[in-house]
Parts: structure tokens; C-alpha cells; sequence
């Protein structure tokens, strides 16, 4: 210039060392944010990981408790289906005794005698009042069976009726006849006899063990196979293994109340009309004799008595 001074030139940064300030800015920026972003989402998958463990946890007490309320249902149904069968049960007897009232009450079934009063002057002696209460203890027991007991039957000789058997099968069958609702009444030494009294019987599919209507000659217990009950052609139940059936035709005298006929082969044990009859009149006769002797000592006692008032 005129006046001979020169303007210094200013700094200008190049545009290199512009680029790699930014660069590196944006890298540590970066790497800032890269960090970030992994802690959350390390937190992240630790916190879905807790959830997940909370719903493994929750969906395990619920399939107990599912488990626990399918064993509750399935006993529930076990009962239910008990009691349906029991109640099955209890219709089929209740027919069976209203056909056996229909038929006629037999002369076992007649009401007991009244009891005697006991007042004053007209009362009876004590034997006489022992002999009516035993009387009214052996009419209870005849009760269960209206069969005749007296010594008219025939001779029967329980030797040549007794058929061998192991003893598994004796108990299964003791406990056949002990479950029955009406067998159930008899006494143990009377049970004992009607199981060393029975024998084999054996019907093939769609053979009638039983015919509603026809007179009622054996009392059976099923061993093997299956059997079904029908009254008037109408299927009312079937009859499962060690099941006593057709009792009320020998222990009432009447007919039979329903049919009952083999869906297969089916083996059973029965008892026939002659050896029951022969087991209770010789059940009676040992009672009766225990009676007797009973109302001899009695007897002798009150006379005893009765003469040492005297003297």
C-alpha cells in the first residue's frame, strides 16, 4: 500500500482437522450411546427373565391346583357312580320283594305272636314266660327263611352233599353269601354248610341261568364270566363276579322275580333247594334242643326254689 504496511493473514483451519474433531465427536458419541443401549438392555432381559421365572412359578401352582381339582372330580365321580350302583341295587331288590308281596306272604312271614304282660296276680310263671320269649327268639329266626324245618323232610346226608373245594374258593364265596342282602341274616355255621354244599354249574352264551316266572330251585354264586338281569325283557343290570343271586326264590318259597341270562361263557357255584332246607332244619333242631335244655335247668331251678320257700 501507499503507506507501505502489509495486513497480517488471518488462521483459517483446514478442512482435515475439522472432519477428524467431528469424527471423533461422533465416535465417542456413539460409543456413549452403544454403552447405554446395552445396560438397558442388559436390564431389560434380566427384568423379562424375572417375569418369566414369576410365570413359570404361577403357571406351576396352577397345574397343581388343576391336579389336585381333577383327583377331587374323580373321587367325586367314583362316589357318585357308587351310589348310582347301590341305589341300582336297592330298585332291584325293592322289585324283588314287592313281587315276592304280589305273590303272596308265605307262612314264615306271619307276624310274631304279642307279647304276655306281666301284672298282678294274673301273670304267668317265669317258665312259661321263658318259653313264650324263646319261642318269639326262634320265630325271629325262622323269619329269615319261610322254608320248613321240621323233621319231616326227607333223610339227607350232608357227607355225600359236600363237595371239595380250596379253601381261596370257600372264602370267596363265604364273602359272596356274607354281602348278600338277605344271606347276610343266616349264621355263621349255616353259611359254612351252604359253601361246602355247592357245586359247579356251567351255562354257555345266551343260556337262562334263571327264568322270570319259573319256580326258584338254587341260590347261585358267580365265579367266572358275566351275566345279565332282565324283568320283562327290559335290561335292568348285570351281575359282576362273586355276586350271590337268586336267593329270595329259596329263602321265600315264590317264583322267580327276573331272568338272568349268560352274555358269554360263565361258570358258577350254586346250592340247591333240598341241601338249604336240610342246613336250616338242622340249625333249628340244635337250637331247639339248646332251648330245651335251657328251659330243663330253668325248671329245675323253680322247683328247687319253690321247695325251699316251702320249707
Amino acid at each position: 500500500m501507499g503507506n507501505g504496511s502489509m495486513k497480517s493473514k488471518r488462521y483459517k483451519p483446514t478442512d482435515t482437522s475439522v472432519s477428524a474433531s467431528n469424527g471423533q465427536a461422533h465416535k465417542d458419541l456413539c460409543g456413549a450411546f452403544k454403552n447405554s443401549s446395552l445396560d438397558s438392555l442388559r436390564a431389560r432381559v434380566e427384568e423379562l427373565e424375572r417375569e418369566g421365572r414369576r410365570k413359570d412359578e404361577e403357571l406351576c401352582a396352577k397345574e397343581q391346583m388343576i391336579r389336585g381339582l381333577q383327583e377331587q372330580l374323580a373321587k367325586q365321580i367314583r362316589v357318585v357312580s357308587e351310589l348310582s350302583e347301590e341305589l341300582q341295587n336297592k330298585c332291584i331288590q325293592l322289585n324283588k320283594l314287592q313281587d315276592v308281596l304280589k305273590s303272596g306272604a308265605p307262612a314264615g312271614l306271619a307276624s310274631r305272636p304279642p307279647s304276655v304282660k306281666a301284672s298282678g296276680k294274673s301273670s304267668p310263671n317265669l317258665s312259661v314266660r321263658i318259653k313264650e320269649t324263646l319261642n318269639r327268639r326262634k320265630g325271629a329266626k325262622a323269619g329269615v327263611s319261610a322254608e320248613p324245618t321240621s323233621s319231616s323232610l326227607p333223610k339227607f346226608s350232608f357227607e355225600k352233599a359236600r363237595v371239595p373245594k380250596d379253601a381261596s374258593v370257600k372264602k370267596l364265596l363265604t364273602d359272596a353269601l356274607n354281602k348278600n342282602q338277605y344271606l347276610k341274616r343266616l349264621e355263621l355255621q349255616q353259611i359254612k354248610d351252604m359253601v361246602e354244599c355247592m357245586y359247579e354249574c356251567t351255562y354257555q352264551q345266551g343260556e337262562y341261568v334263571i327264568k322270570q316266572g319259573e319256580p326258584g330251585n338254587h341260590l347261585f354264586v358267580l365265579a367266572d364270566g358275566k351275566l345279565e338281569v332282565f324283568q320283562q325283557n327290559k335290561l335292568l343290570t348285570s351281575i359282576t363276579v362273586w355276586t350271590a343271586f337268586g336267593e329270595l326264590a329259596i329263602l321265600y318259597n315264590c317264583t322267580r322275580t327276573a331272568s338272568v341270562r349268560a352274555v358269554n361263557k360263565v361258570m358258577t357255584w350254586a346250592l340247591d333247594r333240598e341241601a338249604f332246607q336240610n342246613i336250616m332244619r338242622r340249625t333249628a333242631e340244635t337250637r331247639h334242643e339248646q332251648y330245651r335244655n335251657f328251659l330243663r335247668r330253668s325248671d329245675s331251678r323253680l322247683s328247687q326254689r319253690e321247695q325251699s320257700l316251702k320249707n
